[in-house]
């Protein structure tokens, strides 16, 4: 019986190590961490709360007007909308390392 708890913990556990964590690792080496600020044009102030469209996903900006993505290292747009702000399309360079400094202007 013993032989058989063995086997069947053996078993289980190997599959648990085999499926691990379900992410597809051939798009890893071809992403990029992005970071960034949302301000008002005018008065410079930062814009809690701001969406940033990239790609297949959405983030929000910070309580300091802050974001952080990750991205595929190609050429991508990202579109930033808030309320009362016109929406602005901003494109995004695969070589840059620079923090992007995002200016929404007011409707």
């Amino acid at each position: 019986m013993k032989i058989y708890i063995i086997a069947f913990f053996a078993l289980f556990v190997g599959n648990i190590v085999v499926a691990g964590t379900g992410n597809n690792n051939k798009d890893r080496g071809n992403t990029k961490v992005i970071s960034g600020k949302v301000i008002d044009k005018l008065s410079g102030e930062e814009i809690v709360g701001a969406e940033i469209k990239i790609d297949n996903q959405v983030i929000y900006t910070d309580l300091n007007g802050n974001f952080l993505a990750s991205i595929n290292s190609a050429k991508t747009d990202a579109i930033v909308t808030f309320v009362s702000y016109n929406d602005i399309k901003v494109n995004i360079e695969s070589f840059s390392y620079a923090s992007i400094v995002i200016e929404l202007e007011s409707k």
